[in-house]
């Protein structure tokens, strides 16, 4: 049995990024690793009947054998396909005094039956759960088709060659340069990662209400049954445990007598299996609210970032991943980031968790070195230059007209305080 749990191993084994450079984050891994791992090692835990039944069977039925030559094998694999039942009437009193076990007992063929035919699909269900919480990461991966790894070109690992790791820094730095020029392809990179997950929160919502569903609307009150039972009054008592996964239940079979009558076998089925089912959706049923609460507040910072977008809490962030030190200056990487559209931004963030910290403080470095100068006029009508706020030539500025004259050529221009500082007040009046 143990090494059916190795096997889920290499699924929740951790991968660094600067080995494994991939765009996701912490509610990613909690829907496609620890959340898949835990629907894995359920089904591993619910098919292993051995364990808990020494005739390695689900299902052990009891009936009186006299004057009947039908094997147990027949009734417990007939019990097992067509399931078993038990009476609500029976959800109370007192056990082997007005009923032989919780909700088994005598009945009468009006009584309620309440029939539980969920056993023999747990396996498969679970199997398909854990698919369907892997599935927004795979389609992820398809979309993001590797970008952050192509771009990244070897600079997760530390290269000391200084002139191989130069080129590659000024490769990537010019990347970034012509797309934070035209940040369409970014933003529609990061709209897909947003999507993806949306796509989580949208599958721990459909799977509460999937899991409920095949549980015969029992799944949603199911932990709240179970947290409460302790607190309820003795007299009004009923094991939600019990009651939605019996571990005896009632099969009747049915055949042919003697004189061509049809006899009805009363089966007592012993669900042993249950004891390990009902500990499994108690689990599934605090852990799926759990992930939906993380998730949808994820989405919800994941506007608030996009709408109001704050450089010093993406500055906060590059501190954690430890960017900030004697490599990369805060003043430097604040130039860097309060020009970075959202799409940009969140280029750079997972391009920082997944480079070694001396190749990035590089890249930072290239990009501070390159800031365009934007020329503007402070409030006492003296000119200054300031870099990283705009990428834009000064107002006023005519581009037909500098290929025409040198004279008027953007860095005569800046070269040139008169006439700099008469085509800012031209832009300023305007």
């Amino acid at each position: 049995m143990l090494g059916l749990f190795y096997s889920v191993k290499p699924y929740i084994k951790a991968k660094r990024k600067v080995d494994v450079p991939r765009p996701d984050n912490f509610v990613f891994k909690l829907h496609y690793q620890v959340t898949f791992a835990i629907l894995l090692i359920s089904v591993i835990l619910v098919s292993t009947y051995s364990y808990i039944d020494s005739s390695n069977s689900a299902i052990q039925c009891y009936f009186e054998a006299k004057g009947t030559n039908i094997p147990q094998v027949v009734i417990n694999r007939y019990c097992w396909i067509m399931s078993t039942f038990t009476l609500p009437k029976h959800y109370t009193g007192t056990a082997g005094d007005e009923f032989l076990h919780f909700g088994v007992g005598a009945h009468k063929e009006e009584d309620e039956k309440v029939y539980h035919a969920y056993y023999q699909w747990v396996p498969i269900v679970l199997s398909l759960q854990a698919i369907m919480f892997y599935a927004p990461h795979w389609i992820w991966k398809q979309l993001e088709g590797g970008r952050l790894e192509k771009i990244i070109s070897g600079l997760n690992n530390k290269i000391y060659d200084n002139s191989e790791k130069e080129g590659k820094v000024y490769d990537l730095a010019t990347y970034m340069q012509i797309r934070m020029k035209d940040t369409k392809e970014h933003e529609i990179w990061a709209l897909k990662f947003f999507i993806c997950e949306c796509l989580n929160f949208i599958n721990v919502i459909s799977q509460i209400f999937i899991t409920d569903a095949f549980l015969g609307g029992e799944f949603s009150t199911y932990g709240t049954e179970v947290f409460n039972f302790a607190n309820m009054e003795p007299e009004d008592r009923v094991d939600p445990m019990s009651r939605v996964f019996p571990r005896m239940t009632k099969c009747n079979f049915h055949k042919y007598g003697g004189s061509g009558t049809i006899e009805v076998i009363d089966a007592l089925c012993v669900l042993s299996m249950n004891i390990i089912n009902e500990k499994i959706y108690i689990f599934l049923w605090c852990w799926f609210i759990l992930v939906a609460l993380i998730t949808g507040i994820n989405i919800v910072v994941r506007l608030v970032q996009f709408f109001m977008p704050d450089v010093r809490q993406r500055m906060i962030d590059l501190a954690n991943l430890g960017h900030l030190n004697k490599e990369v200056s805060r003043s430097a990487m604040e130039e860097v980031v309060q020009r970075l559209s959202y799409a940009d931004w969140l280029i750079l963030y997972y391009l920082a968790q997944a480079m070694d910290k001396s190749n990035f403080g590089s890249l930072i470095t290239k990009l501070v070195d390159d800031l365009p100068i934007n020329p503007y006029i402070n409030d006492d009508g003296e000119i200054e230059m300031e870099e990283g706020k705009s990428i834009t030539p000064p107002p006023g500025f005519d581009e037909a007209a500098s290929e025409q004259d040198p004279s008027l050529s953007r860095s005569t221009t800046l070269k040139s305080p008169n006439k700099l500082k008469s085509m800012l007040s031209i832009g300023k009046k305007v």
